[in-house]
């Protein structure tokens, strides 16, 4: 696992080689165990991952697990924050965009907002 769900943000990555899936838990799917996880998402070489809790300030709202061997150039949130500059507000409006497609899949944004509980 690269990331947890729920843990705090303080990286950021791109897949350099390999894939990740991107997998979270959400309370309105319903499942055997409340425990299981759900794929969202894949990424690839050159795509990236991490953004949504540095870009928020929340916990990690989705888990990522290595597919198989994968490597990834790790940033760290001071030099992810160097890194975008002026471009900050550019993100920050898209993650109500990423917020929308999860909602759009699992129904509600609850998960997103309070993911630990």
């Amino acid at each position: 696992r690269i990331i947890a769900q729920g843990d705090k943000a303080e990286s950021f990555f791109i897949v350099e080689s390999g894939e990740v899936k991107i997998m979270i838990k959400s309370k309105t799917v319903t499942v055997k165990d409340a425990n299981q996880e759900v794929e969202i998402a894949r990424c690839e070489k050159g795509q990236y991952f991490g953004e949504l809790a540095l870009v928020t300030n929340k916990p990690r709202a989705a888990s990522v697990y290595a597919v198989g061997v994968v490597k990834c150039l790790v940033m760290d949130v001071q030099a992810f924050e160097r890194l975008l500059g002026p471009c900050m507000d550019i993100m920050k409006r898209n993650i109500t965009h990423y917020e929308e497609q999860l909602v759009a899949l699992f129904g509600s944004s609850m998960d997103l907002i309070n993911p630990g509980n």
